[in-house]
C-alpha cells in the first residue's frame, strides 16, 4: 500500500508536468488546425470540437476548418458543427461537407435537434461548400508548413485531397500542397501496435478500406496515430451536467447512446484533438518511427522502420488524469460572446 505522503507527492508532480506542458503551449504560435470529422454519429466529435474551441480561447489552437467526412440522413451535419462554433462565439469558421456517393451515411441522435433548436449559421448539407474546397482554400492560405489536420473520421476527404489537380484555389496538385503547407496529421484511429487480424477500427473500416489503406499509404507528412486502445480507457462527459442547457455539446452528449452525460463516454476524439495541440509527449509516450500497414479491410499492422515519419501514441499518465484534462476544457465556459444571443 502507498502511504499517503508518497501519492501527494506523486500528484504534485503530475500536477507540475501539466501545467509546464500547457504553459509551453501557450507560449508558442497557436496550431492552425483543419478538423475533418464523421460528426452526427458519435457525441465524441462533437467533445472534440469543443475542446478545440477552448484551446483557442487559450490561445493554444486557431481553427481554420471544419470539414465533414461523412453524410447524416437528415442532412445536418454541418448544422451540428455550426451550432459548437457559434456557441464558441466562431460562427465564421468555414465548413465544407462531403458531397460524393460513395461515403458513410449516418443517422443521427442529435444533429436534427442541434439544427432546430440551437443557433447556427449552416445551411443543409448539400448546399454547403464542398470539403476539398474548402481544405484547398484554407491550405492555399495558411503559412508553409503550419497547419494540422486532425482526422477524427473516414478518410474520403483527405483520398480527394491527395488526388485532387491544381485548379483556382490553388496552382498545386493535392500531394504538393499538402507537403507545402501541412505540419502533421494526427488520426485517430486504428489499433496499436495491430488490430483484431479479422475486424478493423471502425474509423479505419466502417465506410470505404481502401480509402484508408490509399491516405496512409501516401500522406507525404509525419502522421501521429491515437489508437482505439487510447480513447477507450478515458471516460469523459459526466461534467457537462455542470454547463448551460444552452450548450450544445451538453445537448449532443444527453441524446446519444442512453444519455453520455449520465453515463459518460470513451474519448477517442477528444485524444486526437488535445495531441495535435499540445505536445503529446506531455501526456502520453510516442512509438518508435514505423509504417501503420492496413490490408483491404482496415485492419492494421504496426512495423518499426526508422525516420518514417509516423508514430502512434502510448499510454503515460493515468486514464483519469487525462479524463480530468479534457473534461475541465470542455465544461470551461466559452471566453468569446455568442453572437447568435
Amino acid at each position: 500500500m502507498n502511504k499517503p505522503g508518497k501519492q501527494i507527492i506523486v500528484s504534485l508532480l503530475i500536477g507540475c508536468t501539466l501545467f509546464a506542458g500547457a504553459a509551453r503551449a501557450i507560449t508558442t504560435t497557436p496550431a492552425r488546425v483543419i478538423f475533418d470529422t464523421d460528426m452526427s454519429g458519435d457525441c465524441d466529435d462533437c467533445g472534440a470540437l469543443a475542446l478545440l474551441n477552448k484551446l483557442s480561447d487559450t490561445g493554444e489552437a486557431r481553427i481554420l476548418a471544419c470539414v465533414a467526412n461523412s453524410r447524416e440522413r437528415q442532412n445536418a451535419v454541418a448544422a451540428s458543427i455550426s451550432a459548437i462554433n457559434t456557441y464558441y462565439g466562431r460562427p465564421d469558421i468555414p465548413i465544407g461537407t462531403y458531397h460524393g456517393s460513395d461515403g458513410a451515411l449516418i443517422g443521427s441522435a442529435y444533429a436534427a435537434e442541434l439544427r432546430d433548436k440551437f443557433p447556427h449559421h449552416a445551411l443543409p448539407d448539400d448546399q454547403e461548400p464542398a470539403a476539398l474546397d474548402v481544405y484547398r482554400t484554407a491550405l492555399a492560405a495558411a503559412p508553409d508548413r503550419s497547419v494540422t489536420v486532425v482526422s477524427v473520421g473516414f478518410f474520403c476527404n483527405l483520398r480527394d485531397l491527395l488526388r485532387s489537380k491544381p485548379d483556382a484555389f490553388s496552382p498545386l496538385s493535392g500531394p504538393e500542397l499538402i507537403r507545402a503547407k501541412v505540419k502533421q496529421l494526427v488520426v485517430m484511429g486504428g489499433r496499436f501496435p495491430a488490430s483484431d487480424p479479422d475486424h478493423g477500427e471502425y474509423n479505419f473500416s466502417a465506410s470505404i478500406p481502401l480509402d484508408t489503406k490509399f491516405v496512409v499509404s501516401h500522406w507525404p507528412t509525419p502522421i501521429l496515430f491515437s489508437g482505439f486502445e487510447i480513447g477507450i480507457s478515458i471516460i469523459t462527459g459526466k461534467s457537462l451536467a455542470s454547463t448551460p442547457a444552452t450548450n450544445p455539446v451538453r445537448r449532443a452528449y444527453e441524446l446519444a447512446y442512453e444519455n453520455c452525460v449520465r453515463n459518460g463516454r470513451p474519448s477517442w476524439d477528444l485524444t486526437a484533438a488535445l495531441a495535435a495541440v499540445r505536445d503529446p509527449r506531455t501526456y502520453w509516450n510516442l512509438s518508435p518511427a514505423g509504417t501503420c500497414d492496413v490490408s483491404n479491410i482496415g485492419t492494421n499492422t504496426w512495423n518499426p522502420q526508422p525516420d518514417t515519419g509516423r508514430t502512434y501514441l502510448i499510454r503515460k499518465l493515468p486514464p483519469t488524469e487525462i479524463a480530468r484534462i479534457l473534461d475541465n476544457l470542455i465544461t470551461s465556459p466559452p471566453a468569446r460572446e455568442n453572437r447568435s444571443k
